[in-house]
C-alpha cells in the first residue's frame, strides 16, 4: 500500500512549495517519490496549455517521471480559491475525484501530496484539504510561515486538526529570514507535535528523518 506524505499550511504562501521541493529531491535519493497537486489556480495559458507555476516546479525536479497532467489534474486561470474556481467553471469537483486520480499515480510508490492554500481551506464542492487528508490517511506536515501573528494561526490549526480527529505529524517553522520573535519556542510550549525550525542553514535531511520512519 502506497504512503502519502501531505504538505500542508497555516495559510497560502508560507513556503509549502518551497519546502515540498527540497523534500521530494532529498527523499528521491533513497525512495522513488513522486509528487501530487490535486488542483492549482492562477495557472498561465501557453500555445492553448494551462501551466501550473508550483506543479510544474515538481515536475522539473522528477524529471518527466509522470506527466504533468497525473502530477496536477485539475487546473484553473483565476487566481482564486480551489472551490470557488471550480464553482465558476461549472466543473464537477469532489474529493474523492482527488483519490482516484492520486491512486492512479501512486501504485507502491510513496507520494508526497501539496494541498491548495491552508489546511481549512476549501479544495473541492463538498470540502476541504483536511477532508482528503482524512480520506489517505497521510502523514501530516503543517508548515508555518515565521512572521508576526503566526503562534495563533498554529495553534487555531492545531486545535482544529483535533476537533476533525486528523492526525498531525510534524510542524515545520518556515525561518527565511532573521528575526527577535521567538516564535519556535512560543509554539512549543503549547504542543508535543514534532516541531522543525527550517531555516536557510537546516539540512532538508531533518525533515526526512521525521517521515522516514512513516515510510
Amino acid at each position: 500500500m502506497p504512503k502519502y506524505i501531505f504538505i500542508t499550511g497555516t495559510n497560502t504562501d508560507v513556503g509549502k512549495t518551497f519546502i515540498g521541493t527540497k523534500l521530494i529531491k532529498g527523499l528521491n535519493k533513497t525512495y522513488r517519490c513522486l509528487a501530487f497537486k490535486p488542483i492549482e489556480t492562477g495557472c498561465v495559458k501557453k500555445k492553448g496549455v494551462l501551466i501550473p507555476k508550483d506543479s510544474t516546479k515538481y515536475y522539473n525536479m522528477l524529471n518527466n517521471v509522470i506527466g504533468l497532467d497525473e502530477l496536477n489534474p485539475y487546473r484553473f486561470i483565476p487566481p482564486v480559491s480551489p472551490y470557488l474556481a471550480i464553482k465558476k467553471a461549472k466543473k464537477k469537483v469532489f474529493i474523492k475525484d482527488y483519490y482516484e486520480k492520486l491512486k492512479v499515480i501512486s501504485k507502491n510508490d510513496p507520494v508526497l501530496i501539496e494541498g491548495a492554500g491552508g489546511a481549512f481551506s476549501p479544495l473541492a464542492l463538498d470540502g476541504l484539504n483536511i477532508d482528503l487528508m482524512r480520506t489517505i490517511r497521510s502523514f501530516n506536515i503543517l508548515v508555518i510561515k515565521d512572521e508576526l501573528g503566526c503562534i495563533s494561526g498554529a495553534l487555531s490549526n492545531i486545535l482544529a486538526f483535533e476537533k476533525y480527529k486528523v492526525r498531525l505529524d510534524l510542524l515545520i517553522l518556515n525561518t527565511q529570514n532573521k528575526n527577535n520573535m521567538d516564535n519556535f519556542k512560543e509554539i512549543r510550549k503549547y504542543t508535543s507535535i514534532p516541531m522543525i525550525n527550517y531555516t536557510k542553514s537546516t539540512d532538508i535531511k531533518t525533515i526526512q528523518d521525521k517521515i522516514s520512519k512513516f515510510l
